[in-house]
């Protein structure tokens, strides 16, 4: 038996990194206030905050691919997007299975409604239907970015005052979220409990993206077919979907890597991480390990760099702060 399992090692991870969040989260509502003028407690800006500022970082990708710039404005978050994303190309989806606070939220939601009996399972044609928003979310902000917008615009766009001020704005739409915001995020959290990973499965974007270069990555879940008894219990313990029992190798672009079918999996050795070029079998918790070692190595990295706190002094902040 295993000391410690995947469900557990899981959940661990996930509630850190949720916990930590908030902390980055609270940190920030200080900073903002203290330079605004409604604190005399002076708080540095957390740099890990821009992580939750994708579309800015997506922009930024765009300016370092044609320009050679790495953004000043936010530059933790471009760093963040870029160790998510060679993260997929190495060990799956990581970031969504690991990483993510939303995708702790959707596994408490999911925990909840398996605890009720609410849990609905969506397959066939009806979820290759549903997984399509997700993907026209991506190509629509994709084709944004790197084909409708020039160099100018972009550039533009990363040193204006509403790019400047994304942070607070994202603070504000939770502190002072009006009705239809509101009833949004509880529609998709009543069907996060119906519907496992209802967000992450079928509107997120970032996790389209990400399941696109997973598709890349060496590490997958093999199973064999000559142990296999058919039993059913990885199709039901997999938050993605996916029909684990009928694949030799798990490469779908739904799989977190979370390694929830190898946990119930009563066949010892039947399902396992593997190398898809070498062969060779990896330990069960090589994702979660690997998801972590490199976002630090990108953090340590920015750190070393001057590639994490951007440059631009507090006077310029506030002003723009105070523009809102």
């Amino acid at each position: 038996m295993r000391k410690i399992s995947p469900e557990l090692l899981r959940d661990s991870i996930q509630c850190a990194m949720t916990l930590f969040c908030i902390w980055v989260g609270y940190r920030f509502y200080l900073f903002y206030q203290w330079i605004i003028g409604k604190s005399d407690i002076a708080v540095t800006k957390p740099g890990a905050v821009e992580g939750f500022l994708p579309i800015s970082a997506l922009l930024s990708l765009k300016q370092l691919f044609t320009q050679g710039i790495f953004d000043e404005v936010h530059p933790a978050g471009l760093t963040i997007f870029i160790a998510v994303m060679v993260m997929s190309l190495i060990v799956r989806k990581g970031f969504c299975g690991y990483l993510c606070p939303v995708g702790f939220i959707h596994n408490l939601l999911h925990k909840i409604g398996r605890k009720i009996g609410k849990t609905i399972r969506v397959r066939g044609k009806v979820e290759l239907a549903m997984l399509i928003p997700k993907y026209i979310l991506l190509a629509f902000f994709t084709n944004m970015v790197f084909f409708k917008m020039g160099a100018d615009e972009v550039n533009a766009f990363i040193h204006s005052p509403y790019n400047f001020t994304a942070e607070a704005r994202m603070l504000h739409f939770f502190t002072d979220m009006s009705i239809t915001p509101a009833l949004i995020v509880g529609t998709i959290l009543v069907l996060g409990i119906i519907v496992p990973y209802f967000w992450c499965r079928f509107l997120c974007p970032y996790g389209a993206l990400l399941g696109i270069l997973s598709k890349l990555s060496p590490v997958a879940i093999k199973r064999d077919k000559d142990k296999c008894v058919s039993c059913g219990k990885c199709n039901r313990a997999c938050p993605g979907g996916i029909e684990v029992d009928i694949k030799e190798t798990v490469n779908s672009a739904e799989c977190v890597g979370c390694t929830q079918c190898i946990n119930v999996c009563p066949v010892d050795g039947c399902l396992n991480v593997t190398d898809r070029l070498s062969r060779v079998k990896l330990p069960w918790y090589v994702i979660a390990a690997g998801s972590l070692i490199i976002l630090l190595v990108y953090y340590a990295a920015a750190q070393f760099t001057n590639h994490w706190d951007s440059p631009y002094p507090l006077e310029m902040l506030r002003k723009y702060y105070m523009m809102m």
